[in-house]
């Protein structure tokens, strides 16, 4: 959960790994996976408004949202979205 109450601006410092941390938990929120779920290391493809885990065969979720977040995490992470292929 983020929430922030202010009348005065503040800035701060987040790079890309923590902005990219703060997105999959709202990722793991949003599939109905523990925060502490164990991806084993795997890569988070898209493909049509899905998400899966290194193949087909496992779907994390099929929300378009999911997926939209999932291609900024990858973006951020490594320069463009990771597609199933």
């Amino acid at each position: 959960m983020i929430k922030i109450n202010g009348k005065q601006n503040v800035e701060i410092e987040i790079t890309k790994k923590e902005l990219g941390y703060a997105i999959m938990k709202v990722v793991f929120e949003m599939a109905g996976l523990p925060q502490d779920y164990d991806d084993a290391g795997c890569d988070w493809l898209t493909d049509g408004g899905s998400t899966y885990l290194a193949r087909k065969e496992w779907i994390v979720s099929s929300n378009a949202h999911v997926a939209t977040l999932v291609d900024a995490v990858n973006i951020l992470n490594y320069g463009e979205p990771m597609f199933l292929e």
